[in-house]
C-alpha cells in the first residue's frame, strides 16, 4: 500500500517540483539608442535669374552719329556742296520694343545755270529739326543679343535757306518733313555699334555711322 502510494506521488512531486522552479528572467535588451543624426542638407544658393541680354530694352539711351548717302531733297539738276549730310538722333526705350526721341539732320546743294554772257547759281542749305519712333524686333525674332533690327518712322520741319550770286540771301521752300526708314545695328562692344537706315528721312536714303548706349 505504501509502495502504491509513493507511486503515485511521485509525478505529482515532480510536477510541482518542476513548477516551483523560478522561471528564468527575460532579459530586458536595452533598446539600441538610434542616434537620429541632424541630416543638413545645404541646398545650392539661389540665384536670381539674370536678365537676359538684349541689344536694346526698356530705359536704354540710344545715341547715333551718322551720315546721310543719297539726298533726293533738291532734286535733279543739283549738285552736293558736301558730300554726305550729318545727323544725330536720340531714342530712349520706353518698353522693350518701342522707342522714341528726335533727330536733326543737315544738307547742302548747289544750282548753276550758264547762259551766253553770264551765269546764275544759287546754295541750298537744309535743316532738319524732328521727332522719330522705332519698333525693335529683337525679342519677337529671338535676335542674338549683338544684332537690334528695328523699323521706325519720323516727322519734322525742314528748314531751308537760299542764297544766290545775285545777292539775295533768304528762307525758302521750308516745310513738314516725313519719312520711314528700316535699320539695324550691330554692337561690337557693350554700348558700341554700327548702325544702318535705309528709308527716306532726315534729308537722305540711307544714313550710316555709328551708335552709343548711354
Amino acid at each position: 500500500m505504501k509502495k502504491r502510494l509513493i507511486f503515485m506521488l511521485l509525478p505529482m512531486a515532480i510536477v510541482v517540483s518542476a513548477s516551483a522552479q523560478t522561471k528564468p528572467k527575460n532579459k530586458v535588451t536595452p533598446k539600441a539608442k538610434t542616434t537620429q543624426k541632424a541630416t543638413t542638407y545645404s541646398k545650392p544658393a539661389s540665384t536670381e535669374r539674370s536678365t537676359s541680354v538684349r541689344a536694346f530694352s526698356k530705359g536704354d539711351n540710344l545715341l547715333n552719329i551718322g551720315i546721310g548717302i543719297g539726298s533726293p531733297f533738291f532734286g535733279s539738276g543739283y549738285s552736293s556742296s558736301l558730300p554726305v549730310n550729318p545727323s544725330v538722333s536720340y531714342e530712349k526705350g520706353i518698353t522693350n520694343e518701342i522707342s522714341v526721341g528726335g533727330q536733326v539732320a543737315f544738307a547742302s546743294s548747289k544750282y548753276k545755270v550758264n547762259f551766253p554772257g553770264g551765269n546764275y547759281s544759287f546754295k541750298e542749305n537744309a535743316i532738319y529739326i524732328g521727332a522719330r519712333g522705332s519698333y525693335h524686333f529683337n525679342e519677337l525674332l529671338e535676335l542674338d543679343p549683338k544684332f537690334d533690327i528695328y523699323g521706325g518712322a519720323s516727322l519734322g520741319y525742314v528748314i531751308v535757306n537760299v542764297k544766290d550770286n545775285q545777292g539775295y540771301s533768304g528762307s525758302t521752300g521750308s516745310g513738314v518733313g516725313f519719312g520711314l526708314f528700316a535699320g539695324g545695328k550691330y554692337y561690337f562692344a557693350n554700348n558700341t555699334a554700327v548702325f544702318a537706315e535705309l528709308g527716306y528721312q532726315s534729308l537722305a536714303v540711307l544714313n550710316v555711322g555709328i551708335a552709343f548706349k548711354l
